[in-house]
């Protein structure tokens, strides 16, 4: 007999608050993985990874999206040889499912709800990886911001900039994940825009500095440790700096280490 690949789905099922499932099985050496198996003859995918999620977790899904495609040519992860084609998803949890209601089958023996930052940090198998971060930097996050919010400040290194307030501009942007406040529309799961603001006013007027650099470096600092953000920019103008320009100001953006 010819040996064929096998057409298979998986894929996250994503709560409500924003965290995810992940099952433990001995398939996967036990590694995290995630909800999944074969189409059967005469399914589509969505209706093969709405009936596997059933079986193995006793949890309804909706709202399916498909995610990527993978390919798993006989991974050491695996239990044995084989070759996958994988076709993932991402799904919500039904309102008349529960987080607290999961029920396994003999497919795996351990299962949590993570959200899917922290579930980088954890033994997961290649595939599983790849589709959280794709899930992560695809459908997960989104930009926020604020635009010429001004701020009367001492900067500057000439000595009459030292006792005179001049006005800055701050065009200030944060990559968020955003499911949860997208989902909820709830203003308490949302980032505050006044924080923000306030942010780069209490530096501007706080610390007297002598150069732009400083300042947004200092503005990124703080846009990356008070906000759950992966990534910020940060624009400062100063105007009439020079006589020949509106303006002169300084850009710098920088992602989470």
């Amino acid at each position: 007999m010819i040996e064929r690949p096998l057409v298979t789905v998986g894929g996250l099922v994503v709560a409500p608050d924003g965290e995810i499932l992940l099952v433990r099985s001995e398939k996967w050496k036990n590694l995290y993985s995630l909800p999944g198996g074969k189409v059967e003859w005469g399914e589509t995918r969505e209706q093969a990874f709405i009936r596997e999620v059933w079986e193995e977790t006793g949890l309804k899904i909706h709202q399916l999206r498909f995610a990527i495609a993978q390919e798993c040519v006989f991974s050491e992860e695996f239990w044995k040889k084989n070759h996958f084609v994988m076709n993932d998803f991402i799904a919500d949890l039904h309102p008349s499912s529960s987080k607290n209601h999961v029920q396994l089958n003999d497919e795996a023996h351990d299962f949590l709800w993570i959200i899917p930052e922290k579930a980088l940090r954890l033994p997961l198998h290649r595939q599983c990886r790849k589709l959280i971060e794709w899930y992560l930097d695809n459908e997960c996050s989104g930009i926020i911001g604020i635009s010429n919010h001004q701020v009367s400040c001492i900067i500057g290194v000439y000595p009459e900039e030292r006792t005179i307030e001049q006005f800055l501009f701050f065009d200030v942007k944060l990559k968020l994940h955003l499911s949860k406040c997208s989902k909820t529309d709830a203003f308490e799961d949302a980032a505050n825009y006044e924080h923000l603001a306030e942010l780069c006013t209490e530096l501007a007027t706080s610390k007297k500095f002598h150069l732009l650099e400083a300042l947004a470096s200092a503005v990124l600092d703080g846009c990356l440790t008070k906000f759950p953000a992966v990534w910020a920019s940060v624009k400062i103008r100063k105007p009439k700096a020079i006589k020949s320009a509106s303006d002169a100001f300084v850009e710098l953006e920088r992602g989470k280490k």
